[in-house]
């Protein structure tokens, strides 16, 4: 069974696309709420998809009675689509997505949530929708396509998700971004630490440093390449491209030195800088550049205190 989010007035934990596979022995993957609707949603989704393999239900946290059923605190509304995973929109979802972030794209999804009888379509009905536009679902080619054009479109362009309303029906647009590509050029203790809360994150990570002993798969499991850059400074194994995060984490200056200029041609969605801002700024002119022509984040990190490396890596990741 599988289960989404769909909708949210007011105040949740999760917030749309939140997903939960419910599996046969009962265990449960995902969350769909703080640990409120969980258990009650694993127990009866069974029942509540037994006529048409798909429901959707309701939670309305705002009333006194369902903060003592659920022990909710959130005072939300949320809107759960329930789907038996024998359904067949649900598979080819599910291996349109998998394919996707394989292929580190993103996608949108645009799911009918409720449904008027007048219209040829039903709640679960679907439309996959990649960069390039529709590519399969029980809505791809339909007069729906055309109307959800703009809302796919914006989701592509916000990266946001909505819910749509035409003519007494409400379909649910979701993005679902690629997964975020990290390159930290560094190899040391505190890069460690790092991999591990990006992997946490689902991100794609890659570690590169100069050849050592320290540039090792086993030292970050968490990883999914690590590398050994040329004495040159060059980086094109990398893959960074215009949504790649880049942290320098070599502690090296020279090494730096030779490193900035092949970061810069790339133009990173975030480029980060470990060490003070006069480090960066020296950097910077040393290789003719003007610190403050680009968007660099030195010192890298948000202010939280952050005084040993797990709290370090835990700043970056957020900043990112």
């Amino acid at each position: 069974m599988l289960a989404t989010v769909v909708h949210v007035v007011g105040s949740a934990y999760r917030r749309p696309g939140a997903r939960m596979l419910i599996l046969p022995d009962g265990r449960r993957l995902g969350t769909i709420s703080g640990g409120c609707l969980e258990g009650d949603v694993a127990r009866k989704a069974s029942r509540w998809t037994s006529n048409t393999g798909k429901a959707l239900r309701v939670f309305d946290n705002t009333t006194e009675d369902a903060a003592w059923e659920f022990g909710l605190g959130c005072n939300g509304v949320i809107s759960v689509l329930l789907e038996r995973l024998e359904n067949g929109q649900v598979g080819a979802m599910l291996d349109f997505l998998d394919a996707r972030q394989a292929a580190k794209q993103p996608a949108v999804v645009a799911t009918v949530i409720r449904c008027a009888n007048e219209h040829d379509c039903e709640v679960g009905d679907r439309l996959l929708c990649d960069a390039e536009g529709s590519v399969g679902g029980a809505l791809d080619g339909s007069d729906l396509e055309t109307d959800l054009s703009p809302a796919i479109q914006a989701a592509f362009r916000d990266r946001t998700h909505r819910l749509v309303n035409l003519s007494s029906m409400e379909i649910f647009v979701e993005w679902v971004g690629a997964p975020q590509r990290l390159v930290i050029v560094g190899s040391g203790h505190d890069v460690m630490h790092l991999v591990s809360i990006a992997n946490l994150m689902g991100w794609s990570v890659t570690v590169a440093d100069r050849p050592s002993a320290y540039v090792q798969p086993n030292r970050f499991p968490g990883a999914a390449k690590v590398i050994a850059l040329p004495a040159s400074g060059g980086i094109d194994a990398l893959e960074i491209d215009t949504e790649t995060a880049v942290v320098v984490m070599t502690h090296n200056f020279p090494q730096d030195r030779l490193l900035l200029p092949h970061l810069l041609r790339k133009r990173p969605r975030y480029l980060g800088l470990l060490g003070p801002k006069s480090r960066a700024e020296n950097l910077f002119l040393e290789n003719g550049e003007d610190l403050r022509q680009w968007d660099v984040h030195a010192p890298i990190e948000l202010d939280i205190g952050s005084d040993h490396p797990q709290t370090v890596a835990l700043s970056i990741v957020s900043e990112i």
